[in-house]
C-alpha cells in the first residue's frame, strides 16, 4: 500500500462499501515497519501514512496493548514486537513443500554461487518464503518474510506471467498510480518478461531490482492456499558472464522447480 491510507480506503470503499477503514489504517501502520525496519515514533508514522498524529497515537497504543507493537520508553518510539512472527507462524507450518525444496535449492544455490528462493506475492509485492546461499549469497540475501516489488524483481516478474491479459492491466494501473518512478523504469523490461515467458519458460532480472544483483524466476504449478509458488535464482552482477542467466542459470532453476512439482505428486 504506497498510496496515502485515506485515499487507499476511499478508493476500496468504492468498490467495497463494507471495506474496513480502521483495520487498513492499523495494518497500513505495521507495514511501515516493512520499508523502514527501525523502532518509529508517532510523528514520522503519520508522516508516512498522511494521517492526523492523534489517530496514529491511537492505533498504536491499541497495536502496543494487542503485542504487535512494543514502546522504547527512552526513545519515545515503537517497534514490531514478536507476536507479529506468531501471525506467520501457522502460514509456514502448512508450507510442507518448504521441507522437500530445501536441499534441492541449497544444492542449486551452491552450484550457481548465488541464492535460491521461493516465494509467493500479493499485488505489487513478493514475499519470500524461504532462501538457501552459497556462502554469503548475493548482497540482497532476502531472509523469510522479506518483501521486494513484482516489478523489478525474476520472481515477481514470473509471477506476473501467471495472470490473465484483465488481471495483468489492471495491475499495472495500480503500479503507474502506487510507484509511479519505478513503473516507469520497469514497465517496458516487464512487458518483455511476460510476452516471451511462454517461450522460453523464465522471466529475468538483469540488475534492475538494485545492489547489482542479477535474477532468474520461474512459477510453478504448486499452489499454496491458492497462490502459485515462485522460485528464483539470484547471482552477484560481477559474477555474471553475458548469456549465463539464461543459458545456463535458468535451464537449472527450470529442473530443479520440476523435481520439486514432481516431488509433491504434480506430473509433468
Amino acid at each position: 500500500m504506497n498510496l496515502p491510507v485515506e485515499q487507499f480506503i476511499a478508493e476500496r470503499r468504492r468498490e467495497d462499501p463494507s471495506f474496513g477503514g480502521l483495520l487498513a489504517k492499523g495494518f497500513a501502520l505495521l507495514r511501515c515497519f516493512i520499508d523502514e525496519p527501525r523502532p518509529l515514533g508517532n510523528g514520522e508514522l503519520a508522516q508516512r501514512l498522511q494521517l492526523p498524529r492523534a489517530t496514529v497515537s491511537r492505533i498504536c497504543r491499541t497495536l502496543f496493548e494487542l503485542g504487535y507493537l512494543d514502546w522504547d520508553p527512552k526513545l519515545d518510539k515503537y517497534f514490531v514486537s514478536a507476536q507479529v512472527l506468531a501471525l506467520g507462524y501457522p502460514y509456514l507450518t502448512g508450507l510442507q513443500v518448504r521441507h522437500v525444496a530445501r536441499p534441492l535449492m541449497q544444492a542449486l544455490a551452491d552450484r550457481i554461487e548465488g541464492a535460491v528462493s521461493m516465494g509467493v506475492a500479493h499485488r505489487l509485492d513478493v514475499t519470500y518464503l524461504q532462501s538457501c546461499t552459497y556462502n554469503e549469497g548475493t548482497p540482497a540475501r532476502p531472509g523469510t518474510g522479506a518483501v521486494r516489488s513484482v516489478l523489478s524483481t525474476a520472481m515477481g516478474r514470473a509471477y506476473l506471467c501467471t495472470l490473465s491479459k484483465g488481471e495483468f492491466e489492471g495491475l499495472m494501473v495500480a503500479a503507474r498510480e502506487e510507484r509511479p518512478e519505478e513503473y516507469a523504469a520497469c514497465y517496458d523490461t516487464l512487458c518483455h518478461n511476460v510476452a516471451h515467458y511462454p517461450k522460453r519458460g523464465f522471466a529475468l532480472n538483469e540488475g534492475d531490482a538494485g545492489i547489482g544483483v542479477h535474477g532468474v524466476g520461474v512459477y510453478s504449478r504448486i499452489r499454496y492456499l491458492n497462490r502459485p509458488l515462485l522460485f528464483n535464482c539470484a547471482v552477484p552482477g560481477s559474477q555474471v558472464k553475458r548469456g549465463m542467466m539464461e543459458k545456463k542459470v535458468a535451464p537449472l532453476l527450470m529442473e530443479m522447480v520440476r523435481s520439486i512439482e514432481a516431488a509433491t505428486g504434480l506430473r509433468q
